[in-house]
């Protein structure tokens, strides 16, 4: 079957809070989001203020589960846009996870 998503893995619908520390152009900046996706790579957000591409930031996102661990690693922000809608959407591309 052909896949049209290209992406080397498949992203996961979670929609679970996130919270953005960022580290680079201007350090400790706070933002909360909403993770609406999730791969091994790289996530989705929708969050209130646009970010600048290039932006360096820690993510946290809690566990709903004790067996499973909370995410936190560090992104690059690698698009950002506010869609027709208001909505205002960020992808990530994770660089490490901590």
């Amino acid at each position: 079957m052909f896949n049209e998503d290209q992406r080397n893995f498949r992203r996961m619908q979670i929609n679970a809070k996130a919270t953005l520390i960022t580290l680079e152009p201007v350090p400790n900046q706070q933002y909360e989001a909403l993770c609406v996706d999730l791969s091994a790579t790289g996530l989705s957000l929708h969050l209130d203020d646009l970010l600048e591409v290039g932006t360096i930031v820690k993510v946290n996102i809690d566990s709903t589960s004790p067996a499973i661990a909370p995410l936190d690693a560090t992104a690059k922000v690698i698009r950002a846009s506010k869609e027709d809608d208001g909505t205002i959407t960020a992808g990530l591309e994770i660089m490490q996870f901590n």
